[in-house]
């Protein structure tokens, strides 16, 4: 994968975490039960986008080419982008749904589509995928680090 596609899909994730953020706000306010769960994935889902973020400033600035790791990451965010889709995509249903009961019975009809071991899970997938993303950021800094010295070593 190419810079640009990198910066794509770290784009994505950030679009999407904010996406996640959003619903489970909407869920917190109207769920009776499952608030832990819904405050889990809404703090996880926000140091992923902090984590997202900072990746995309370093993967576009002037020196993001040279993090060739960084550049090839890619099935670590197909894999967060796409859970993050499925979480999007039954939280928006299930909202929609469960708003239409809610204005013709009256009360609170929305249930929190999750089990506790779902959110373990799902809460495990995306910290992977975040690991390994960081991970190779991590990698890269260092090299740039090594050959930065190494460069100021020769140059005396």
């Amino acid at each position: 994968m190419d810079g640009l596609g990198a910066a794509a899909s770290v784009i994505a994730v950030i679009e999407l975490t904010a996406k996640l953020i959003s619903l489970c706000l909407e869920y917190s306010s109207a769920v009776k039960n499952a608030k832990a769960d819904i405050k889990r994935l809404r703090n996880y889902t926000e140091i992923l986008k902090m984590t997202a973020e900072d990746a995309q400033k370093l993967l576009q600035d002037p020196h993001g080419p040279r993090l060739k790791l960084s550049q090839k990451v890619d099935k670590a965010l197909v894999d967060i982008r796409s859970q993050l889709n499925e979480i999007n995509t039954t939280l928006e249903a299930k909202l929609g749904k469960g708003q239409k009961l809610m204005r013709r019975i009256g009360f609170r009809a929305l249930k929190w589509p999750f089990e506790s071991k779902d959110m373990d899970k799902i809460i495990a997938n995306l910290k992977r995928g975040q690991d390994s993303f960081t991970a190779a950021l991590q990698i890269d800094q260092t090299y740039v680090q090594i050959r930065t010295s190494n460069s100021n070593l020769s140059d005396l």
